[in-house]
Formats: structure tokens, C-alpha cells, sequence
């Protein structure tokens, strides 16, 4: 622990609402003031609004402390509760065993504040957390104050809750209750200056007299980062001091604090998108809230599967010849595709095993058709490579040596024909040639 280690009388950044070390800036003084000046005044109501964490019970416990000798106190927290049950419990703070009806609980009330008040003593209920009373609850807070003589309220209330304890007595509902309030006050955020005085504050509370704990730069970032609460304050200052700690450091650097700010975020863990296989890219819809793949990593997906949709392709107009890659040679064990085809099979003209040549592109492999009857080489060019000018002619018959008159073409005969890519790439650069 390190209370010891930076020589500290005492933990100088607890969670506890301990009211001695109440930092008063601006609207705590003013605040605290206020409630004094409600008690001293006998007004009846008075309501402390702040946000979470601004220290209004650490100010709540310190005006107690102040009145207990004047009035007699009652703290309510657990505000999850209805107006008997409030009842009941000031009963039971007070040592006096609650009746077993309503009417008799309430008489017991009245017989409290009524002795205490012929001692001079005020009863004074406050109730932290107010803003979780039902509104029901709130009505019978109100009809307590009915206890009273013609010079003196015999109960005084202190609500004390978030700013939803502003808007629910804004309500209609309770505009009775809402008119008998005598004083609002509120705790705000502590300003850039005050943070820095608040931390030496509680620094030199706890005992501590060694150099300055924190560089001045740190000062800025708390400040920023904790948007002036002070128990947020106090959780990056303990984080801050226990990192300082563990790599036995002398002071709290900017460094430090940073790292303590990160360890209060929560982390954004939401999962990288899936890359998408061939077989769900075209499938799957993109919903509004589905991240669509990045265009780079669909190019490659469908770049990878071009070869099996380009065999997909299904070209208009009279039944295609057969054609065929180049395949290895086969077994005796491996009968050809032909043989295990039904002679019904063999008029139909579909692709056959890519080319073993490990060393050449299967985009750029020729392929072979079977000629049916009819086919010229002219069709068959126009069909497979989209042009039958003189250099596809040409083309093929480097392909085909045997072909020596292009004209006549033979059924059953097979012909290597330049895949479309190749023939793409040799016309580009015919193109380009000079």
C-alpha cells in the first residue's frame, strides 16, 4: 500500500464520504451556508440538488456534525420506501418501538417532536438520495411538516438528491410540497484552480509534507478528465499514486496519469468483420447495421474465384463444341472421361481437368473443343474468342500444325484454341507496338 511508502497519516484519496476532508470550494460554501441558514432560520423545507459524485453526503454529514448539539438528527439513505415505512424509521432511530397501526405510529411522532422541542431541541430528517421516492412518498413527507405549534415547525426536512429529485418536484403533483421548500441550493463541478487546491487539499489532510507529489502539468489533465467531480478526482488520484508505487517513482507524472485515464475506459471490443468465402459473397445481403467487407478484400475473394464463374457463364445460340484442358496422361486404375460417360454424355461439350503444367497459368492455358457436325473454324473462333479475324485464324492454326487448310474442318477432330486471355494479352500488344 502506499500510504506508507509516500509517508501518508492516513489515506489521502478514500471512497467514504468522510466529512473532514471536506473541500469547500465555491458552491459547497455556498451550499453548506445555505443549509445552515435554513436550520438557524426554522424554515422547514430545503433541497440540495447535484450530480452524482459531487460530495453532497461527505456535505450533508458535515452540517450533521455541526447541528447534532443544537437538534436532534435523523439520516435516512435507503430512500426505497414508502411514507409509513419513512415513519417507522424515525421511530426506530430514535429508540422507540413503532405501534402496530398506522394512527399510533403517527401518534408516536407527535409525542417525539413534541418532547424534544420542550427541550429546546429541533428534530431535523434528512434524506439523502430523495430522488428515488415515489411521488407518494414525497406527499407523506409533506404532510410531516404539518407537525407544528403556532411559533415553531417541530420537524425540519433536508432533501438531498440528483437533479430527477428537481423534476419531480416540478411536478404537478406535488406543487404543495414543491411551494413549502424555503431554500435550493447546488453543488457544480470544481473549476480548474479549485482541482489543483482540492488535491493538496486532501494531500495535506492525510499528513503529507514531502515535496510536491504531483508535477504541475498533471494538475490539467485530472481536471479535464475528471470534468471537476470529485470522486472522480479521487479514484485518478489513488490509481495514479498506486502506478507511482509499483515502479517506485518519487512524484506523479504526466506519463502516470495518462495511464491511469486509460485504465478507467472501458474498451470498444467489437469484433473485426469475417472475411466473406466465394461461396457466401454473393449470397449474403448487407444489413444496416453489418459492415460491409473492404472493397480490397472482396477484389481478392472474387479474383480467387473467377476460373469456376467464368465456367458458370452460359452463352446464347446453337449447342457449344466440347472442349477440354489439356489433361495428364492417364492411368490403366483412371478410365478417361469419355469412357466413363453414357454415349448420350459425349455430344455434350463441357471443360475438363485444368493442365498439370505446374509451371504455366491456367488463365492463359489453351483449351480444346471437339468439332461437332456443322462447325466451321470461323464459328468456332467467333464463339470461344469473340473475333475471327486473320490473327485468331492464325492463331489457331500455329496451335493446330496440322490444320493446314482452315476451311475444312472435320467432325470428331480436336482443335487447341488460344484461351481468351492470351488472345487479349497478344492483341494488346499488337496494339502497343510501335
Amino acid at each position: 500500500m502506499f500510504v506508507k511508502y509516500f509517508q501518508f497519516a492516513e489515506q489521502p484519496f478514500g471512497a467514504t464520504p468522510d466529512p473532514r476532508f471536506l473541500f469547500q470550494s465555491t458552491s459547497h460554501r455556498e451550499a453548506l451556508a445555505s443549509l445552515y441558514c435554513g436550520f438557524y432560520a426554522n424554515r422547514g423545507f430545503t433541497a440540495l440538488i447535484a450530480e452524482p459524485g459531487m460530495g453532497k453526503t461527505t456535505l450533508l454529514f458535515e452540517f450533521l456534525e455541526h447541528i447534532r448539539e443544537y437538534a436532534k438528527t435523523v439520516f435516512l439513505f435507503n430512500t426505497f420506501c414508502g411514507p409509513d415505512d419513512i415513519v417507522t424509521y424515525i421511530l426506530t432511530d430514535s429508540g422507540i418501538r413503532p405501534g402496530t397501526t398506522v394512527a399510533e405510529r403517527y401518534g408516536q411522532i407527535n409525542e417525539l417532536l413534541t418532547a424534544e422541542a420542550r427541550k429546546g431541541h429541533p428534530v431535523v430528517l434528512v434524506i439523502d438520495e430523495a430522488q428515488n421516492l415515489s411521488t407518494h412518498a414525497l406527499e407523506g413527507i409533506r404532510l410531516l411538516t404539518n407537525f407544528e405549534t403556532t411559533r415553531t415547525k417541530l420537524l425540519q426536512i433536508v432533501l438531498a438528491g440528483q437533479p430527477q429529485l428537481a423534476r419531480k418536484l416540478v411536478s404537478p403533483e406535488l406543487a404543495q410540497l414543491r411551494q413549502r421548500i424555503s431554500t435550493f441550493c447546488e453543488l457544480t463541478p470544481l473549476r480548474g484552480p479549485e482541482v489543483r487546491n482540492y488535491i493538496q487539499h486532501r494531500l495535506e489532510f492525510a499528513g503529507y509534507k514531502g515535496k510536491p507529489l504531483f508535477t504541475p502539468t498533471t494538475f490539467n489533465l485530472i481536471a479535464e478528465a475528471s470534468s471537476g467531480v470529485p470522486r472522480m478526482i479521487n479514484t485518478l488520484c489513488f490509481n495514479s499514486l498506486c502506478l507511482c508505487r509499483a515502479r517506485s517513482g518519487v512524484e506523479v507524472n504526466e506519463e502516470m496519469v495518462r495511464a491511469a485515464i486509460l485504465d478507467l475506459e472501458l474498451p470498444d471490443r467489437q469484433s473485426e468483420p469475417t472475411l466473406p468465402t466465394p461461396n457466401n459473397v454473393l449470397a449474403a445481403p448487407h444489413s444496416e447495421t453489418t459492415k460491409p467487407p473492404h472493397p480490397l478484400r472482396l477484389f481478392r475473394v472474387l479474383q480467387a474465384a473467377a476460373p469456376l464463374l467464368a465456367l458458370c457463364v452460359i452463352t446464347p445460340g446453337k449447342p457449344s463444341p466440347k472442349f477440354e484442358r489439356p489433361s495428364p496422361a492417364r492411368t490403366a486404375s483412371s478410365p478417361s472421361r469419355q469412357e466413363a460417360l453414357a454415349p448420350s454424355q459425349l455430344n455434350q461439350r463441357e471443360p475438363s481437368a485444368p493442365s498439370s503444367d505446374p509451371a504455366r497459368s491456367r488463365a492463359t492455358d489453351p483449351i480444346s473443343v471437339t468439332v461437332a457436325k456443322g462447325d466451321t473454324l470461323t464459328g468456332i473462333a467467333a464463339q470461344y474468342l469473340k473475333t475471327s479475324d486473320a490473327a485468331s485464324i492464325q492463331r489457331i492454326q500455329e496451335l493446330n500444325p496440322k490444320l493446314t487448310d482452315p476451311d475444312r474442318i472435320e467432325s470428331g477432330m480436336t482443335l487447341r484454341l488460344p484461351n481468351r486471355e492470351s488472345q487479349n494479352t497478344s492483341n494488346l500488344d499488337k496494339r502497343i507496338e510501335p
